[in-house]
């Protein structure tokens, strides 16, 4: 019996060992967790500093650009590459959380002189569900950015700078991954001068003829623009705030579906947020029927009353 065994578990161990892993940039069929088993297992913290930056990556974690465009949407990295053609990834690590079982990944990139870090998220079930620039290098040598991810899987994102006054500056966002599958920010520190800038607003131009179409607002930087739908029983808006000292910020555009008289609700398929927005003849109140942590700052809510403005008369 027991050299029935011992055969057993030596075929086992044959087997195994013939059996080639897939080369993720060569096989044809490659699929999702394929992709996530290529990165090797990393221990936590992982951190890209500036130093990283510096160092030549091993052609041996190299992965193609459509092999990333694959599994990851280019949206991702859209803002620091643009077109995904001649960039260069590479992969540097994967780490798995014990209790919520999201896998994390680490993966870099290089376009000329550009260098890049990025953490991706799959949840246990490997379906991608969102990612983030992590760390960069920086073409000012006055600026150093650093990305962390640590044993209490915080993402912390660092700045450093020091700008011909002698004085150093930092500023810090740490984020952490919530089971809605987003990077949700629950802190900000900054020594930063303020330097104060005017809120863009994205459908401030669009008609208002209508007679709940108008601005509501608590101040410059908290308020609400509603403007005409394009059909009946619809509205657009778009809704800032931005109070507490900056600890609580956010902003959305969307369209807003009448519910009954004078109440009408934002509640789109693909968006966990629900927003209720009650119409009176002085003003408008906002609630929040379901989280809209998407959006805004963890200890913040869109909830509150907003005045009408008089809408300026056309000379």
């Amino acid at each position: 019996m027991k050299k029935i065994i011992a055969f057993l578990l030596l075929l086992t161990a044959m087997i195994s060992c013939n059996k080639k892993a897939k080369d993720i940039n060569q096989d044809e069929g490659v699929v999702v967790s394929d992709f996530i088993q290529s990165f090797n297992v990393v221990e936590l913290p992982v951190q890209f500093k500036a130093e990283y930056f510096d160092k030549k990556e091993s052609d041996s974690n190299y992965i193609k650009p459509a092999v990333v465009s694959k599994f990851i949407p280019d949206s991702i990295f859209k803002n620091e590459l643009g077109k995904l053609k001649d960039v260069k990834f590479y992969r540097k690590g994967r780490f798995t959380a014990e209790e919520t079982e999201e896998i994390y990944l680490f993966l870099t990139a290089q376009k000329k002189e550009k260098r890049f870090a990025y953490i991706l998220c799959f949840d246990k079930n490997e379906i991608f569900k969102t990612g983030m620039l992590l760390s960069e290098k920086s073409m000012n040598p006055t600026i150093t950015y650093e990305g962390t991810l640590d044993k209490r899987l915080t993402i912390a994102k660092l700045k450093n700078s020091n700008i011909g006054t002698g004085k150093a500056y930092y500023n810090k966002s740490v984020y952490v991954y919530n089971t809605e599958g987003v990077f949700t920010l629950i802190l900000t520190e900054s020594n930063e001068p303020v330097v104060e800038t005017e809120v863009y607003n994205p459908i401030d131009t669009l008609p208002m003829t209508g007679p709940l179409s108008g601005n509501y607002v608590q101040d410059k930087k908290n308020f609400i623009s509603v403007r005409d739908g394009g059909k009946p029983g619809k509205l657009l808006f778009f809704i800032n705030v931005d109070k507490y000292g900056k600890s609580c910020t956010g902003s959305l555009r969307g369209d807003m579906s009448q519910v009954k008289p004078k109440v009408f609700q934002y509640n789109k398929a693909d968006d966990h947020c629900v927003l209720e927005f009650t119409f009176s003849s002085s003003g408008l109140k906002v609630k929040e029927l379901e989280a809209c942590g998407n959006h805004r700052s963890v200890r913040c809510s869109f909830d509150g009353s907003f005045s009408k403005q008089k809408k300026k008369s056309k000379k």
